[in-house]
Formats: C-alpha cells, structure tokens, sequence
C-alpha cells in the first residue's frame, strides 16, 4: 500500500522583499490563497446574495471591501493618497450613504480588483526596509505601526473570509 505524498506547505518568501516585510507579505498571500479558494466558481447568484442586502454584504461587496481597506490602509494611511471614491464607494456600500449593494458583476470582476491592488501593494512594499516596519503613522485618534498595519490586513482579511463561508453556505441552502 502505498501512501500519497504529503502537500508542502511552507510561507513563500518573496526574495525581492526584506526579510520581514517577506514574511508578512507571504502570511498575506496565504491568506489570499484561501479567500481565492473558498470563492472559486461561485455563482452569481451565491457572490450576489445576502439574507438582508439593507444590513448584510453580499459575497461580492466583501470581496470589493477586502480589496479596497487594503488600497486605503497601505496608500491612505501609509503614504497619504486620498482614495477615488467614486471607484471604490460599493466597497462601503452599507456604511456610508447607504449606498445599494453592486450586483450582477460575476467573479471575475472582484477577483480583478483583489489581483490589481494586490500587486500595487507588492511594489509598494519592494520600497520598505524592514527596519520601516517600525514606522508609526496615524489614523483617526492613534498611532500604528507599518507592522500593524501589515498584520491588521492579514487579520481583516481572515475575518471577511469566515463571513463569506457563512453567508456561501446559506445561500446554497436557502436559509436567512
């Protein structure tokens, strides 16, 4: 009997990066790796369902959130920039303005927007010396590190991805 071999699974570390900027940054692609993973071929009708879509994101609006708060705590909070609000508002669709939720895009389109800020960060991130890391930059009434914030995506990022497995699950079966 033979046994299959076992999957390996390590952190990439990208050799363009410092070493603990490539840490960080590979936590953040795993994390990545499985969000890509719970939503492949997803429906529209799935990416575009909620229980409530006056209170509840569908799959699609977190989809377009996750990437967004990564555009904002990386380019915003870190360098400055402001944000086109016009091109990211449905990220923050039932926050603020209560604005209507963006249906009937398909996958592809939120995938796009993950894969596009994504590989702007990376770029951006080939700028620090780990030593940055260490670096304080303020948002809202505190002071947090570029660490932090490289972290806090990560974590973010996790949360969102058990929402959209709960909010997948019901809608395959139809509950509220």
């Amino acid at each position: 009997m033979s046994e299959e071999p076992k999957e390996l699974i390590t952190l990439d570390r990208r050799g363009d990066l410092c070493p603990r900027v490539a840490f960080l940054f590979s936590m953040m692609d795993r994390m990545r790796s499985r969000l890509l993973r719970v939503v492949e071929d997803l429906p529209d009708d799935v990416l575009d369902y909620s229980p409530d879509m006056k209170r509840i994101e569908t799959i699609g609006t977190l989809l377009l959130h996750i990437a967004a708060v990564e555009w904002s705590w990386i380019f915003e909070d870190i360098d400055g920039e402001e944000m086109d609000y016009e091109k990211w508002k449905h990220a923050f669709a039932l926050r603020e303005e209560n604005l209507p939720q963006l249906t009937k895009q398909g996958l592809q389109f939120y995938i796009d927007r993950l894969i596009e800020v994504r590989s702007e960060v990376f770029v951006r991130l080939r700028n620090l010396d780990d030593s940055n890391l260490h670096t304080l930059v303020e948002v809202g009434n505190a002071e947090v590190s570029i660490e932090w914030i490289l972290f806090h995506l990560l974590e973010h990022e996790a949360m969102h991805i058990g929402q959209i497995s709960i909010l997948k699950r019901q809608a395959k079966t139809g509950e509220k």
